[in-house]
């Protein structure tokens, strides 16, 4: 008997191996020798599958391993039940992004990468000493929302958003509202006949403008962008025009000889709104200006003139 059992053994060795079939939701995927060595390459081989930026993989359903014994032709296809199992997974993908100023510029496959980057873009713009530039790790599970840039690329689109930032720069803001222009041209022979905040006799409270004498007729420009809201006599200011340029900021020119904007009227910044007078309670020609901030005057030489 012991010598048949065996012989019954060594045909079934012959004809079979030891296998273990993996199943999910009771569906073969195939076989394996190994259980160890297969489970540890699962993670790795579908983030392989899914490429560079694949940070880490988790199946959605965990497959089952059941020993058998199989035909010794069935052969073992780790890659196809890889392929199989990555329809059965969520994939985060980890990307780098450098921002500029807290805004995302650029995203690169690497840590590496984005360090050069910032290291080049620091480097070119040495003198811009307030430049905020920082590396963030993002990650997403939908691969298809991020668009990863070369090094060369990066620092392009980086360096554009630095350009944009110094011409921000190159303008003071009141209130968020950029100041572009001067009231009057800049060869225009002025004398600061009155500043803000001054006291005298011909007032009865403190100076709310700054008084820019010149010759009559000289063009007055807006200084922002904005919209007029008022364009007429006003009694003691006279012929006042008011541009009202948003986040509560409006500024007023005073004691016009000649008013060219009207109600409605959309302006842009260096746009000729009226002309140098003398209307109103005033000494002599001179344009009259104030800065608004939600009602309230404020020194307009913390903007122009600021000497």
């Amino acid at each position: 008997m012991a010598i048949g059992f065996g012989l019954i053994i060594v045909i079934v060795l012959i004809k079979y191996k030891p296998m273990y079939e993996i199943k999910i939701s009771d569906n073969t995927l195939g076989y394996v020798d190994n259980i160890e060595e297969f489970e540890a390459t699962i993670e790795d081989e579908l983030k392989n599958i899914n490429g560079t930026n694949a940070d880490f993989v988790t199946l959605n359903e965990e497959p089952e391993y059941e020993l058998k014994l199989v035909s010794r032709n069935t052969e073992t296809d780790e890659e196809a039940i890889y392929a199989m199992l990555n329809d059965k997974a969520t994939v985060t993908y980890k990307y780098f992004a450098v921002t500029l100023e807290n805004q995302t510029r650029a995203y690169v496959s690497t840590l590496d990468q984005a360090i050069k980057v910032v290291e080049d873009i620091k480097a070119q713009y040495a003198d811009d000493v307030r430049m905020n530039l920082q590396i963030v790790e993002e990650y997403t599970q939908n691969n298809e929302t991020i668009d990863v840039a070369s090094v060369e690329l990066a620092e392009t689109a980086i360096g554009d958003g630095v350009e944009v930032i110094r011409e921000e720069n190159k303008y003071i803001k009141v209130n968020g509202v950029k100041i572009e222009s001067m009231p009057l041209n800049p060869n225009t022979r002025i004398i600061i006949s009155s500043r803000y905040g001054e006291v005298s006799r011909i007032r009865s409270s403190a100076h709310k403008g700054l008084d820019l004498a010149c010759k009559i007729g000289t063009d007055i420009k807006t200084i922002a962008k904005g919209t007029v809201v008022f364009a007429q006599d006003s009694g003691a200011l006279g012929n006042l025009v008011k541009v009202d340029h948003g986040n509560g900021v409006q500024t007023w020119y005073a004691h016009c000889s000649k008013i060219y904007a009207s109600v409605g009227q959309e302006v842009e910044a260096g746009d000729v709104i009226a002309a140098v007078g003398s209307t109103g309670n005033s000494t002599g020609p001179h344009l009259h200006l104030e800065i608004r901030v939600n009602g309230n005057a404020i020194n307009p030489q913390l903007y122009i003139y600021n000497k």
